[in-house]
């Protein structure tokens, strides 16, 4: 009766610690995960702004350069707004 106990108690205390090592081991992987998926966010955003700020300066060089082709509205142009407080009483 004794070595039953002794064989049920091994058996239980031995897949509890399997059961919390496996936990522990999920957890770990999944904080590693996140920190690599904050990493490559973090390049991708510093990626986005380079090329923001590469692209604007392209612009603004190319309007330096040429103003006759910078965007300028025609001479009619009349806004979405303007018309809108116009039309009301």
């Amino acid at each position: 009766m004794k070595l039953i106990l002794q064989i049920t108690l091994g058996v239980f205390l031995g897949s509890s610690a399997s059961s919390l090592l496996q936990d522990v081991w999920q957890q770990h992987k999944a904080e590693l995960q996140k920190a690599e998926n904050e990493k490559v966010l973090a390049e991708q955003e510093k990626i986005r702004e380079e090329q923001g700020r590469l692209f604007g300066n392209i612009l603004q060089q190319s309007r330096q350069l040429n103003p006759a082709t910078a965007l300028t509205p025609p001479g009619d142009f009349i806004p979405d707004d303007a018309q809108t407080e116009k039309s009301k009483p």
